[in-house]
């Protein structure tokens, strides 16, 4: 595996920074992430390409954030097609990768896949542990990538390019800031709320000591950035165009290409997820409440106001997102003492009462002071009483049909590797998103209703940079204080990824993974699962070595010529287009 804190790519230290050089830099912390290192890593075997991940584990959804049974369309064309012709619909690693999960070495930690039929959301449902070390199996088979855990982005450094595209910034250097547990501490003792200012600080603390890198380009060549974290750091730090939150009144942008208001602090539901399992007796847990003063009160608004099972029963709930199940697969009126659950659910643990993403004037006021993410923290710890709060909703409701035991700590049955049990980082539904090449943004209209017109004979518009295809619901979990646009539609066909989606309009060097693309809060809701955050990092992962290798710029790669070559070099491990639904490409 990986040296997790030394660097194969160091070329000096002075004043305790060390000095790091590279050709594609990925800001991790995404799907996205493995799925970009692993396909520059394949596109250009000489670059140099390193890889910053803000926790322990690469996967984001999959693994640190606690979402570890994937959400493939579940709806047509979603499991009579891509799930029955898969090599065609989804990226090579990416099956490779769910393959390894059905029968993982025995050195692998975790229990590995519960097997379809395990929950009824989806067939592909595993440990999180199982998965974060595969992937990490996986990106150390390529020597040119180099990793670096528990590491965020601090600050960037840009210069201005006037050229053809008119005035826009360069990427010339990043400053990170990489930890390491002192003092008997380990990672995620402490709730998220509580560590990860810790994350940005370079100075030394009761929990970390820090090592500061700084990187630049070798031998006098252009950085390329590829920005598939989940806070946007470097988008917001390089002073990439974005939006955040949701459109209020129109997708389209002003006249003068200015972006449409929005609520800006209104964005999707974030998410703790947990997992459970069956108690033979009945447990005194109220030792999980005292990290919340309030905790009562608390309990009792969100009993009174927002906790549901909606249409569903207790049992329902339990067999959703069941991870392990010990008695028959395939039956999901029965909840097993042994069972282990992962629960993310709405009305439940999803946090509806505000956003943890600081707002624009407020997320350029700390990146000019000192950067720390961007996060609203009183919003990141409500997220997480509310997580707990809701365990204790399931485990004392009247439908309940066995005793539970909350998983935490060092328990085998843990899976989300925290002393406190829950995911070491929030599911993020939606967050910062640039503007695209020429200010391209996704919008609904890119979409195609399947109301009235036949579903499997049709695709959503077929844009001719296209270098990714998608397929799910425009899945939106709305905050209660959010205002703005809500879809028109709830099924879009399928659809494709344009590669103007993950270039920044106004940052030469700057490549996007996962939710980042540009897109709008209509559009994230469908390009936000699992299996199109992987083809996205593919596709971004294609793009940063075309640049680095070529020294061309993210606009350089629409030029007709050049961009057939991405879409060749994408198409060799990931499809692009629909075969079972275009006749012609």
């Amino acid at each position: 595996m990986h040296n997790k804190t030394d660097s194969n790519a160091t070329v000096s230290a002075t004043v305790g920074v060390t000095r790091l050089t590279a050709d594609i830099v990925i800001a991790g912390g995404s799907l996205s992430t493995p799925a970009a290192a692993l396909q520059a890593a394949r596109s250009w075997p000489e670059a140099r390409i390193l890889v910053i991940e803000p926790t322990d584990w690469l996967g984001g959804q999959t693994t640190s954030q606690g979402v570890p049974v994937i959400d493939n369309a579940w709806h047509e064309p979603g499991r009579s097609i891509m799930l029955n012709e898969p090599e065609r619909h989804y990226p090579a690693d990416y099956l490779a990768f769910l393959k390894a999960l059905e029968s993982p070495p025995e050195e692998a930690p975790g229990l590995g896949s519960g097997g379809d039929g395990c929950g009824w959301v989806s067939r592909e449902p595993f440990d999180p542990r199982t998965a974060a070390w595969i992937l990490d199996a996986m990106v150390a088979k390529h020597p040119n990538i180099q990793l670096l855990y528990q590491t965020v982005v601090k600050a960037v450094q840009t210069e201005p390019v006037d050229d053809e595209q008119g005035e826009g910034r360069r990427i010339v250097g990043l400053d990170l800031v990489q930890r390491k547990p002192i003092n008997g501490y380990r990672p995620f003792d402490d709730y998220l709320s509580d560590e990860i200012a810790d994350w940005y600080e370079p100075l030394d603390s009761g929990r970390f000591a820090k090592h500061p890198f700084h990187v630049a380009a070798r031998d006098d060549r252009d950085l390329v950035v590829v920005d598939a974290s989940e806070l946007a750091d470097v988008v917001v730090l390089s002073g990439a165009e974005y939006s955040v939150g949701r459109e209020t009144e129109t997708e389209d942008p002003a006249a003068d290409g200015s972006l449409p208001a929005m609520d800006e602090a209104g964005s999707q539901c974030i998410v703790f997820p947990f997992c459970i399992t069956g108690s033979a007796t009945a447990i005194d847990e109220r030792e999980l409440q005292k990290p919340f003063p309030d905790f009562a009160a608390s309990f009792e608004r969100l009993t009174d106001n927002f906790f549901s099972l909606g249409t569903k029963s207790w049992i329902n709930v339990w067999c959703y997102r069941r991870l392990k199940a010990a008695g028959p697969r395939h039956t999901y009126a029965q909840a097993d003492l042994d069972d282990v659950t992962n629960i993310n659910w709405y009305p439940g643990n999803d946090y509806p009462y505000g956003s943890i993403l600081k707002d624009k004037s407020q997320a350029a006021a700390e990146a000019a002071l000192s950067w720390f993410g961007g996060v609203n923290l009183v919003h990141l710890a409500g997220a997480e009483q509310q997580a707990v709060a809701f365990y204790f909703y399931l485990k004392s409701h009247p439908e309940r049909r066995l005793e539970t035991r909350f998983l935490k700590g060092d328990d085998p049955l843990n899976m989300m590797g925290t002393r406190h049990g829950l995911a070491k980082f929030p599911y993020i539904r939606c967050t910062r998103r640039i503007v695209g090449l020429k200010g391209f943004r996704l919008n609904e209209s890119h979409f195609v209703d399947t109301d009235g017109i036949g579903y499997a004979q049709t695709t959503s518009y077929p844009f001719p940079d296209t270098v990714g295809i998608g397929n799910y619901a425009v899945d939106i979990h709305p905050l209660l204080t959010s205002k703005g646009l809500s879809p028109g539609l709830e099924k879009a066909a399928p659809f494709h990824i344009p590669y103007r989606s993950l270039a920044s309009h106004n940052v030469r060097n700057l490549l996007v993974g996962g939710k980042l693309i540009a897109g709008t809060y209509i559009t994230n809701a469908a390009y936000r699962l699992h299996p199109i955050e992987w083809a996205i990092g593919n596709a971004a992962g294609a793009a940063a070595a075309l640049m680095a290798k070529g020294q061309w710029t993210n606009y350089d790669l629409l030029d007709a010529v050049t961009l057939r070559c991405l879409q060749e070099e994408i198409s060799r491990n990931s499809p692009i287009h629909w075969p079972t639904l275009q006749t012609s490409p």
